[in-house]
């Protein structure tokens, strides 16, 4: 597994941190008390969970993760599931409440563990397909032709110097073989011809 940096993990928590603070400014005006504030103490724990827990669980990333290509997978390499629950909730916590040293962690450990991963058992590993750079290549090339479709777009179907050579080499050896035979059959029949 190529584990993910510090850095690429902290550019997946600045971009989480900066949707869910979209989402507060832009859901805190038209919801009143309903949400994010101090009496709506359950729902903001609720839909922290939501963006933290579940898309952890289900797919091993969250939005930031998928952008910076990175993805949480535990030690056999897939998806962490239900030990993203211990992960997000308690490792973080913990990991937080200790001055922040449980997430600091990651850049002494060789795995590139903080202490919630330890927890749960998980690593963050890169995964360029799923965000990133490569993903921005990948998804811009979504019209053009492949190998596997035949030629590449743009190219001429011009075919192989080297099997343009075999073939002439194929017909002319079939050539010279007919060539020979005829000449091999030519003085029989003229022996014929004379008796």
């Amino acid at each position: 597994m190529n584990f993910a940096g510090p850095l690429r993990r902290l550019y997946a928590f600045i971009i989480d941190l900066g949707l869910i603070f979209i989402v507060i400014y832009t859901v805190a005006p038209i919801s009143g008390d309903a949400m994010f504030s101090k009496e709506a103490a359950p729902q903001d724990l609720f839909f922290f969970f939501g963006y933290f827990v579940i898309p952890t669980t289900i797919w091993g990333r969250t939005p930031g993760k998928w952008v910076a290509g990175i993805v949480v997978v535990d030690s056999d390499g897939r998806t962490p599931g239900p030990a993203a629950i211990p992960r997000e909730m308690i490792g973080r916590f913990v990991s937080a409440i200790a001055l922040g040293l449980g997430l600091a962690w990651m850049v002494f450990d060789p795995k590139r563990q903080g202490w919630h991963d330890k927890i749960a058992g998980t690593f963050v590993v890169d995964n360029p397909y799923s965000g990133g750079p490569q993903f921005l290549r990948d998804f811009f090339k979504l019209g053009e032709k492949t190998d596997d479709d035949g030629v590449e777009s743009g190219d001429d179907q011009t075919p192989d110097p080297d099997q343009t050579t075999d073939k002439k080499t194929e017909s002319g050896s079939s050539g010279d073989d007919q060539q020979q035979n005829s000449l091999e059959q030519t003085p029989n029949s003229e022996k014929q011809g004379k008796h």
